[in-house]
């Protein structure tokens, strides 16, 4: 058997070093040294040796010198195919090296016939060396794992596990005994004990030390660095720090955005829950409660005392109310990017998407499973946000509705605080999404630097909804001038919210994007209605709402188009920031505001709203440039980001839209694609990762490169953001600052690990490696 790790805990004394060109006898005597009772392939308790040889790079050969009754023996003790797996083993290694050879029987001959064919092309002087191997064997045998700290919490001590007379594989499946009892009844306990201590001060991280027994003695196998995550590695990285043992940047590089999420979202397979579906984990966090199938039945259960989890096949805006009351959603369609994903990250909602074994009977209201099981209305279920499992089954005492924003600790906080000035990469900003005053100001709690993406169609969702659907459907004349005048005010109030909870900080407020069907009516509800009235209002609404209906909204009219097609609507919202901003200011305040064009595909589009902000400013007796409303372009569609250049010639920013650029450049319905495609495409290996979920940086990433550099090649000094769903993700944001972005920009759970990983992006390379080094020591 190879393996890459030679046990460099065997006693020194028990290994013999030999040159490659040591001679036949040379070899017995070494064979002799290390066998003195002549046990090597005897039928009873025999002997086998392990050789490290240069050709194995460093990796050992095991279960050298197999004779036949030795291999009936490892038989009887370990099982017949772990014994001929070892003999395999052997029979390959020799082929490989020198074909045609029979692998002798006799133990000794088999050593050297090893020994000759894996050495015979090493150059003098390399060496080899042999060493006894450790068996677990015999009523004072056996194979055991510790640990220096306890690999789930971190908490430190010595934990682990011995299983008396087995290998190390079956411990492994198996299991074994606690070792707290046995520490102090066995007389290789304090022989373990002091290894693993003197393995911890060595290696100056917790350790994961593999040990075998052997006729009461102990020796350790294979000492190595414990690989920890989420709370474990927190609290251990927390004590190191807090005792000087690692420096500021060094506890930074030691931690990931997911050790964190991880620790702040509790874990559901101790809870011992069955698996009823499984899709993507769209917003981490875990929540339990009972299944209703509409947006109205959550607001009736929650109003009920009760803790609805919200299954839909897919969300609407008109379902933000259900969304506001459940304590977490699933839907049979959707990903990383669709409307119930954006809306449940903001609310810190555990949600999973995009079922890949569940589906939706909407008539008979129940989820069927592919594992045969019928989730009904009323049902409770566990939703596990970070892992996409969905579970039968849960604990109903008392728990938060909201998930808690992954909020980094303050150690961590304070040594983000202390880096020095990024010495290769310039220090790439954090800005929240945020909608509303509230999402604001949490943003800001949490360390953001401004609001990189403030949506306002998300001001609409919910009971507002039909504020914005009757400017939509309105034809000219009072009705859209009323509806008109609501949405100014309404807007006016919402913008002003933001600002002042940013108060000094740019808030980028983006132009109303949503795709317009989602604002329209029903189509068969609009036509029953009018089959069913016969009224010429509602006829007049019917055929105005076929006019609007598209195939294809998504690439149909939606942002700065539609805001082309009816002026005024765009009027009214340039109106709303210029006076929202006036207000703040005459009270003393520092607004920041940045008008964003979504959907852009022609720079003439640009140059359209910015005469809407001329003449605004105008109206408002006031210049654009006294109003400090910066103009942005959304760079979301291909076209945009080749037209770079011309974009930044007339803007003061541009802001990169990931979601929508990752779609178009790949021709891929978001919510469709992460449903079927995308996942088989996975299963069969022709992606290793959805490109929604993180940035696809041979073409996306490629078009990104290219804005950041056409962008600055005519103007310099302009800002460039990003939006998406990367924010937190260490390899994007770090690809992102290389490319000369100035910020990125989550939602407000997301701020913490976004500013986490925009710090470990900015670290050197020399500090990639999460190891602790001679400066922390």
């Amino acid at each position: 058997m190879v393996t890459h790790h030679p046990p460099d805990g065997l006693p020194a004394a028990s290994v013999r070093w030999l040159p490659v060109d040591a001679a036949d006898d040379a070899l017995r005597e070494a064979i002799a040294e290390l066998d003195p009772d002549r046990r090597l392939g005897s039928a009873e308790h025999p002997v086998f040796l392990t050789a490290w040889l240069p050709c194995l790079k460093g990796g050992c050969l095991s279960f050298v010198g197999m004779s036949p009754a030795g291999r009936r023996w490892l038989a009887g003790l370990a099982g017949d195919d772990f014994a001929a797996r070892r003999r395999a083993d052997l029979e390959a290694t020799l082929a490989a090296a020198r074909p045609g050879t029979p692998l002798p029987d006799d133990p000794v001959e088999q050593v050297i016939t090893l020994i000759r064919a894996l050495t015979g092309d090493e150059p003098s002087p390399s060496r080899f060396a042999l060493a006894r191997q450790p068996l677990w064997c015999g009523p004072d045998g056996g194979s055991g794992l510790a640990h220096s700290c306890d690999p789930a919490t971190g908490r430190p001590g010595l934990t682990g596990s011995f299983l008396a007379g087995a290998p190390a594989a079956r411990l492994l499946t198996e299991g074994g005994t606690d070792l707290a009892g046995l520490l102090g009844t066995r007389p290789w306990g304090p022989h373990l004990r002091a290894a693993v201590d003197a393995a911890e001060a060595a290696l100056e991280w917790p350790v994961r030390v593999e040990f075998v027994v052997e006729r009461g003695s102990l020796t350790v196998v294979r000492t190595t660095r414990a690989v920890l995550h989420g709370a474990a590695l927190l609290r251990v990285v927390a004590d190191r720090r807090a005792s000087g043992r690692l420096t500021p940047a060094q506890a930074v590089r030691l931690v990931e955005p997911l050790d964190v999420e991880q620790a702040a979202a509790a874990g559901v397979l101790a809870l011992g829950l069955p698996v009823a579906a499984r899709g993507q984990g769209v917003s981490p966090g875990l929540a339990c409660g009972h299944v209703v199938f509409s947006a109205a039945e959550a607001v009736t259960a929650q109003a009920d005392g009760e803790r609805p989890v919200l299954v839909l096949t897919e969300s609407r805006p008109q379902d933000l109310p259900g969304l506001l009351a459940a304590t977490a959603v699933v839907t049979e369609r959707g990903g990383q990017t669709s409307h119930a994903a954006v809306v449940a990250r903001g609310l810190g909602l555990p949600a999973v998407a995009a079922l890949a074994d569940g589906v939706l009977d909407a008539d008979a209201r129940v989820l069927r499973t592919a594992r045969g099981d019928t989730v009904r209305a009323g049902d409770l279920i566990t939703v596990d946000g970070h892992t996409g499992l969905v579970h039968l089954g849960g604990h109903q005492g008392p728990s938060a509705r909201r998930r808690a924003p992954a909020a980094l600790p303050g150690w961590l906080d304070d040594a983000l605080s202390a880096l020095p000035a990024p010495s290769t990469l310039p220090s790439l900003a954090v800005r929240v999404n945020a909608d509303t005053g509230a999402d604001a100001a949490a943003g800001r709690a949490l360390g953001a630097s401004g609001v990189g993406l403030c949506r306002l169609e998300h001001m609409f969702l919910g009971e507002h909804h039909q504020v914005l659907q009757r400017v939509l459907t309105a034809r000219p004349g009072p009705d859209l001038t009323e509806g008109l005048a609501t949405v100014h005010a309404f807007l006016r109030a919402e913008i002003t919210a933001v600002l002042a909870a940013m108060d000094g900080l740019p808030v980028t407020v983006r132009l109303l994007d949503p795709p317009r069907h989602e604002f329209l009516p029903d189509l068969t509800e609009a036509a029953l209605t009018a089959a069913a009235t016969g009224a010429p209002a509602d006829g007049d609404r019917l055929d105005l709402t076929r006019r609007l209906h598209e195939h294809n909204p998504m690439l149909g009219v939606r942002g700065v188009r539609t805001g082309i097609l009816l002026p005024a609507l765009t009027a009214v919202q340039v109106k709303a920031l210029a006076e929202a901003t006036q207000a703040l200011r005459r009270s003393g305040h520092d607004p920041r505001p940045e008008l964003l064009v979504p959907m852009v595909s022609t720079p003439r589009e640009l140059d359209f709203v910015r005469g809407v902000l001329d003449d605004v400013s105008a109206r408002l007796g006031t210049t654009r440039a006294e109003t400090g409303i910066s103009l942005g372009a959304m760079v979301e569609t291909p076209r945009a980001a080749l037209l770079a250049r011309s974009l930044a010639r007339r803007a003061d920013f541009l802001s990169l839209g990931t979601n929508d650029l990752t779609a178009l450049v790949w021709g891929l319905s978001r919510d469709d694609a992460e449903h079927h495609l995308l996942p088989a495409y996975q299963d069969l290996g022709l992606l290793d990762t959805s490109p929604f979920a993180r940035l696809d940086v041979e073409a996306v990433g490629l078009l990104a490169r290219r804005v950041a550099d056409d962008a600055r090649a005519v103007r310099p000094g302009i800002t460039l953001g990003v939006c998406g769903e990367q924010a937190a993700d260490e390899a994007a944001v770090r690809f992102f600052a290389e490319a000369g972005y100035d910020h990125v920009s989550c939602a407000p759970p997301r701020v913490p690990l976004a500013r986490l990983a925009a710090a470990r992006a900015a670290l050197p390379p020399e500090a990639a490696d999460n190891r602790p080094t001679e400066a922390g020591r």
